[in-house]
């Protein structure tokens, strides 16, 4: 009777101990995913879009700008609504932050910064009006960062094949299936005139059978807001990890720019705006110091 009990204790602690590792473990990967989504957070877009972002929401959602002026202010003064919007407008686009650069504008999610219907705002007065989803709310006010908007590209099929992890030397983004990420709340810190480490990690549906994928990998080192064939970096196939060693210029201009990694099951294109088949494409904001 005895050994029965004893036996039956380790069981219990066995059994306690397992689910509090498995807690620690789903906590973990939790947190993983939130900060994920956090730094895949909507769109990145130019001033002149930043404006048209602004003429848009007046058009087709002054309500919400309206009832985002009243959380602001908290006043129980009458103030009308056209006042409200040049407040606003003054507020994320006055002359200065124009000439700076430093447009402001609202970008749209769900709560947990996730964007499953890939519902965008416009970014003209231009743009008809679309149904934001009722799910969805404003989750940020991002500013300009990039002078240059860049060719928009997506892979038509995501579900056996993405990216899970990049690696560039102590920076790492962990990111779950998507057919376009843009990593825009973190940024890749590179150093001139010296080589960085880079693993691109695949994700597939069965990892114990993984997919023979193309990656191909450019650095828009000029700034000028499109990828060069002479701006590939690297351009590689394989069923595992890719690594490599990615050599900086000497001489590149101050600021950010972008970074477009692509992987594809379908072998992909030596062209950055080719629509890729079956993988995903993550965009990353890069700096060299």
């Amino acid at each position: 009777m005895n050994i029965f009990r004893f036996l039956l204790v380790l069981l219990i602690l066995f059994v306690a101990l397992n689910q509090s590792v498995l807690a620690s473990v789903l906590e973990q990967n939790t947190n993983t995913h939130q900060q994920a989504r956090f730094s895949e957070l909507g769109d990145l877009l130019t001033v002149e879009q930043a404006k048209g972002r602004f003429d848009w929401l007046s058009k087709c959602y002054d309500g919400l700008l309206v009832e985002l002026w009243e959380r602001m202010h908290g006043t129980t003064n009458i103030v009308g609504k056209e006042e409200k919007l040049r407040q606003l407008k003054e507020l994320w686009l006055s002359d200065a932050a124009l000439a700076a650069d430093k447009a402001q504008y609202l970008t749209f999610a769900n709560a947990d910064f996730t964007n499953p219907y890939q519902w965008y705002a416009g970014t003209s007065a231009g743009e008809a009006c679309s149904i934001l989803p009722p799910e969805y709310e404003p989750v940020a006010l991002k500013t300009t960062v990039l002078p240059r908007s860049y060719c928009d590209n997506r892979s038509y099929d995501h579900e056996w094949e993405w990216i899970s992890e990049v690696t560039v030397d102590d920076f790492t983004h962990q990111s779950e299936k998507n057919g376009h990420s843009l990593i825009s709340g973190k940024v890749v810190l590179l150093r001139a005139n010296q080589a960085s480490k880079v693993t691109i990690r695949p994700g597939n549906k069965e990892p114990e059978f993984p997919s023979y994928v193309a990656v191909r990998v450019w650095l828009d080192w000029d700034h000028n807001g499109q990828f060069e064939h002479s701006e590939m970096v690297y351009r590689s196939a394989s069923s595992g990890d890719f690594k490599f060693l990615l050599d900086v210029p000497t001489t590149v201009p101050e600021g950010l720019t972008l970074m477009r990694i692509a992987t594809d099951a379908g072998g992909g294109s030596d062209n950055a705006c080719t629509r890729i088949h079956y993988g995903e494409v993550e965009d990353y904001l890069v700096t060299v110091r």
